[in-house]
């Protein structure tokens, strides 16, 4: 895995409680260190490494990788984000373990409880272990946990929640689940058979009913500065995978990509840093504060950048200069988070920001530049915009000079219609009909009602096998 820019960063720093080299793999040892971290404020294990810093390498190290993984999930009590992954360096294969500082403490490796003072990894003592109690005690008055009145199973999307427990299972094989309301009891979503906060945002068919400050708006703006005047504006208030879909969706419509073919093969390339984008959606989505009821989540596109705010300042301890280096992940949403975990949303644990520099770099964006005020954080994604005006009629970064579609039979409104995804499909081929219903603002049935129009006059078509095919201009 090309992650070696996070490895260069490690080595810049020295063992402490939140860094641990280990030159070779001792099992046991690798668990206690990880349930320590997990105890206290998380961290990063590097194996392969030597305590002066010198690179040894693992020999086999996806096996053994996989081989730790597995151990740590089956062994470490309550069940908690451990992310694992080999990374090539200097011609060396290390492994990188991360975690997150846990909500659940205490946890357990084999019915022993550790934790981390400085370097060292200890058995906890008396007084620790009152603390971590106490830790847990406070985390189950959070806001996640607190229970939503007046609401159900029935108000909650089944398929998304199977789909979690599919992916739980994959993440740990060995466990039983009865059905989703086990699942969601074990997970924490459900407690004294009342479903909590967190359990809505993530899996609400519509949880603004009961938590309006869970939507999410994007809003286009022809200017640098916002204001009533603005070429789209949209709200997304779905469960939180819905909505990460669904703005996905519209933001690669929005800004859309280059379509190259190369001998036979076609090549696709983002106009915009794709990877850091999502990951700043999700650091938003994952750290807001969903507690007040004045909480928001606003996406700005200007004429000359790119901002994600979202109500929530920095956690205390976190500065606006730790996020250019690995630094501790301080949780506001710990069930949010550890659910995005296991549906692979989440897919490194505390080194986001640096991933998201390196993909602006590497893509030739420059740095996304973050702030913190009046309890808002901000990322800026600078000259990330769309620099055409929108069509008027055509929604979601449909943009001007496109070619038009007419119908002699059909109506000013379906015409209308009919251009607007012709449009989206121009702008962004390979699309599925679900992408360009979501992108549209339009049920899935109208946008398939409206595509086949388009098929059956042979204007568009479908390209490759259901499961990976799309919809291009013919």
């Amino acid at each position: 895995m090309e992650n070696s820019f996070i490895i260069d960063n490690l080595l810049e720093q020295q063992e402490g409680n939140r860094l641990e080299f280990k030159a070779t793999v001792n099992k046991e040892a690798i668990a206690k260190t990880i349930a320590a971290f997990i105890n206290t404020q998380g961290g990063d294990l590097l194996i392969g490494v030597e305590d002066n810093k010198k690179i040894v390498g693992i020999e086999n190290a996806e096996k053994v990788c996989a081989s730790i993984q597995k151990m740590l999930v089956e062994y470490i009590q309550p069940i908690a984000p451990i992310f694992t992954q080999v990374v090539n360096y200097k011609k060396k294969d290390l492994i990188l373990i991360s975690v997150w500082e846990g909500a659940k403490k205490p946890y357990q490796f084999k019915g022993k409880i550790f934790t981390r003072e400085n370097d060292a990894t200890k058995l906890s003592s008396v007084s620790n272990l009152t603390s971590l109690i106490k830790d847990r005690k406070e985390a189950d008055f959070h806001w996640e946990r607190r229970t939503v009145l007046g609401s159900s199973l029935l108000d909650l999307d089944t398929e998304e929640i199977n789909q979690t427990i599919a992916s739980y299972k994959a993440y740990k094989p060995n466990s039983v689940i009865e059905d989703a309301e086990d699942f969601l009891i074990q997970m924490g979503l459900i407690q004294n058979g009342n479903l909590t906060n967190a359990c809505m945002v993530l899996f609400g068919k519509k949880p603004t009913r009961f938590i309006p400050q869970s939507k999410i708006r994007i809003t286009i703006y022809p200017s640098t500065v916002s204001g009533d005047n603005f070429l789209n504006d949209k709200t997304f208030d779905g469960s939180l995978f819905q909505n990460i879909t669904a703005i996905l969706n519209f933001i690669e419509i929005s800004f859309g990509k280059n379509i190259m073919v190369d001998g036979i093969l076609r090549k696709e390339k983002y106009n915009y840093p794709l990877m850091a984008v999502r990951e700043g959606l999700l650091n938003a989505i994952v750290h807001r504060d969903y507690n007040s009821v004045n909480g928001f989540l606003q996406i700005s596109i200007f004429s000359d950048r790119t901002e994600i705010s979202n109500y929530g300042g920095l956690p205390a301890g976190i500065t606006i200069r730790d996020l250019k280096k690995e630094h501790s992940s301080i949780l506001r949403n710990p069930d949010i988070a550890q659910t995005c975990f296991i549906r692979k949303y989440i897919e490194m644990l505390g080194s986001g920001t640096l991933r998201m520099i390196s993909d602006c770099k590497t893509n030739g964006f420059r740095m996304p530049v973050w702030t913190d005020k009046d309890n808002v954080t901000t990322v800026t994604f600078p000259d990330l915009s769309i620099k055409t005006k929108a069509t008027k009629g055509v929604n979601e970064g449909v943009n001007e000079g496109v070619k038009k579609v007419h119908f002699k039979a059909e109506s000013e409104g379906v015409n209308e219609e009919l251009n607007a995804i012709y449009s989206v499909i121009e702008k962004t081929p390979g699309l599925k009909a679900p992408a360009i219903a979501s992108a549209l603002g339009v049920s899935l049935s109208t946008a398939e009602r409206y595509i086949k129009k388009l098929k059956d006059a042979k204007y568009i078509k479908f390209v490759g096998v259901p499961k990976t095919g799309g919809y291009f201009i013919n």
